[in-house]
């Protein structure tokens, strides 16, 4: 463990440390601030409160998804302080056809800060608790720690993440940015579009924990008299991956105290995560059966784009 906590720790201080060398993307997490990143904007902002609901049409997550479609609805209530300093709290309902429920509680809390007129940067700390028997591929993760830095270069922003993500085991994430904000209107009515194109690279212990949880259901649910079945996955070869490549669009609308946003986005997910699961199965009578097995899904051996749409609107108070 403090082999780990000192490895993160080192990537962290590389990522402040060059922070005139490399640019960072704020994680998206939480409530998507839509208002406009200005100049010095992080201590000339007045104090404010924040509501935002939003609906996604799939939960999509480093370009996997599971075989289930997962449309979410989720609230956002947040404290953004003029400092820099902003905590907020977020429930996802499952909207699906075979399901309607509460899946997850996700809490936020970050500081964002300007190194110069052209760099910001931010850190971020999350906890999410997601319900038994939740099919989001991230639901392994039980929390994470980002430190991002942005930098304007006019025609575009170059950006660069570091992420800390907690599983059975610790993932390590990275992602970088590229964007062009377009303007259209004033500062009290302003449209916003901002083409962005994304990659992003993680560790794959979080797929692990997803896929062991899922092949446990599967055997409970298709195999009669079993008492409990326990699944250990391992990935082939587990190791910092491209996971995917994003393109999307955020187009908003700002007033001063309300707006509205749209996310269209497009994945490419890359390299296959092949998978071999354990299973220790426990039946009512007889002997305990172990078995390992394949458990590559299909749309990993034939990785396709996925396309999603992320809108809502936003109060402030």
């Amino acid at each position: 463990m403090s082999n780990r906590f000192t490895l993160i720790t080192f990537l962290f201080i590389i990522i402040f440390g060059y922070s005139n060398l490399i640019i960072a993307q704020s994680t998206r997490n939480g409530i998507t601030d839509t208002t406009p990143i200005k100049s010095n904007s992080t201590i000339s902002e007045k104090s404010h409160f924040k509501f935002d609901i939003n609906y996604v049409n799939n939960s999509i997550y480093l370009g996997r998804a599971d075989s289930l479609t997962l449309p979410y609805i989720t609230p956002t209530i947040g404290y953004f302080d003029k400092s820099g300093f902003y905590i907020s709290a977020s429930v996802g309902y499952l909207t699906s056809s075979t399901s309607k429920k509460i899946d997850y509680y996700s809490f936020d809390a970050g500081y964002e800060f300007d190194v110069t007129k052209k760099m910001s940067g931010s850190v971020t700390a999350n906890k999410c608790i997601y319900q038994e028997g939740s099919k989001i591929v991230s639901s392994d993760v039980r929390g994470s720690l980002s430190a991002s830095l942005t930098y304007d270069f006019n025609y575009f922003e170059l950006n660069t993440g570091l992420s800390a993500s907690f599983a059975n085991k610790t993932d390590i994430g990275i992602d970088a940015t590229i964007s062009r904000s377009f303007y259209f209107g004033t500062d009290d009515k302003l449209w916003t579009i901002t083409p962005k194109a994304m990659v992003n690279l993680s560790t794959l212990y979080f797929y692990e924990g997803y896929t062991s949880r899922s092949f446990s259901i599967k055997k409970l649910n298709t195999i009669p008299n079993i008492i409990s079945v326990t699944s250990v996955t391992k990935v082939a070869q587990n190791k910092l991956t491209l996971m995917d490549i994003e393109l999307f669009v955020p187009i908003s609308y700002d007033e001063k105290k309300w707006g509205v946003y749209c996310t269209p986005t497009l994945a490419f997910p890359q390299n296959p995560i092949y998978t071999t699961t354990t299973s220790t199965i426990k039946p009512r009578t007889g002997n305990t059966i172990i078995k390992t097995e394949d458990s590559t899904p299909e749309s990993e051996k034939n990785l396709s784009s996925r396309f999603f749409v992320e809108a809502g609107v936003y109060f402030k108070f």
